[in-house]
C-alpha cells in the first residue's frame, strides 16, 4: 500500500533526483513524496513511475495502481446562518465546476475509486 502525498515547493522546478521520498511506514506501508515546484504541474503517474524505480517498490507497476480519492459535494441548505439562501446555491454550483483532483494530479479516471461526503452550508 502506498499513501501518496504532493507538495509544492518554494522553488519553481526539483530536480528528478529530489522528487520522491519514500518513507516506510511498516506492515507493507510505504509513504511516497512527491515535491513538484510551484512552477510545475503535479503528475502523480510520472511520481509514482520514477518511485517505483526505487528497490523497495519493484514490481509495483503505476498502471495497475487504483487511487482512492474524496469527493466533496456542497448542499445549499438554508439552515447554517452567515450566507444568504441564493449565494449557497451559487456557490454550489460553482463548486461542481471545480476541477476534479484526479483530473488536476494527471490519474486516469479508470484507475480512480471517489469516497463522496456531503457538506451542508
Amino acid at each position: 500500500m502506498l499513501l501518496v502525498s504532493i507538495m509544492t515547493t518554494d522553488a519553481p522546478r526539483v530536480d528528478l533526483e529530489e522528487r520522491v521520498k519514500l518513507t516506510p511506514v511498516g506492515a507493507g506501508i510505504t509513504r511516497v513524496l512527491l515535491c513538484f515546484g510551484f512552477m510545475e504541474h503535479p503528475d502523480v503517474m510520472e511520481g509514482l513511475r520514477l518511485a517505483c524505480r526505487d528497490p523497495g517498490l519493484r514490481g509495483i507497476d503505476p498502471e495497475k495502481i487504483t487511487f482512492y480519492s474524496r469527493r466533496v459535494m456542497v448542499v445549499p441548505s438554508g439552515k447554517v446562518p452567515g450566507m444568504a439562501v441564493w449565494r449557497e446555491r451559487i456557490f454550489a454550483a460553482m463548486h461542481l465546476n471545480a476541477n476534479l483532483p484526479a483530473a488536476y494530479f494527471g490519474v486516469p479516471t479508470d484507475q480512480v475509486v471517489e469516497v463522496g461526503l456531503e457538506v451542508e452550508i
